[in-house]
């Protein structure tokens, strides 16, 4: 069971970093993280993560599964978002400036968009926080059968 722990504390750590980390690069904006000064979503990752690592300090590693599922969520929900925000975006621009000189420079700059890396550190630590709560809570559940 010990290492279950570990591998939730892991991956608890993982989400409270990934929040800082970029997920998406804009033109001119630069790089945005999931925290965006504390008005992203990335707040909710964070307690999350305190949570399912407090879960796994006090040794109830198969309830970590619930932050962890519950983080996979939002971050799904966040990234199926993003996708349909800029397919609008798309679609906007190809109906406002259908006649415009300047159509090419607004695509060039819609695809410049770019995913970064904290997509994959905030994934891994939700799949391994995930993954340390359902085997912590099927070994439990054997255990008791």
């Amino acid at each position: 069971m010990k290492d279950l722990k570990t591998i939730a504390l892991a991956g608890a750590a993982l989400l409270f970093a990934g929040v800082f980390t970029p997920i998406i690069s804009v033109p001119i904006v630069g790089q945005m993280n999931y925290f965006q000064n504390g008005k992203g979503d990335g707040i909710f990752i964070l307690i999350l993560a305190g949570v399912a690592a407090a879960l796994a300090l006090f040794g109830q590693v198969r309830h970590v599964l619930w932050p962890g599922a519950a983080s996979l969520a939002l971050l799904a929900f966040t990234f199926i978002r993003f996708q349909q925000g800029m397919a609008e975006m798309r679609a906007q621009m190809e109906t406002d400036l259908a006649d415009n000189p300047f159509k090419g420079l607004a695509e060039a700059a819609i695809g410049a968009v770019q995913l970064q890396w904290g997509w994959a550190v905030l994934v891994i630590g939700g799949a391994m926080t995930t993954y340390a709560g359902a085997a912590a809570f099927l070994r439990n559940r054997r255990g008791n059968e």
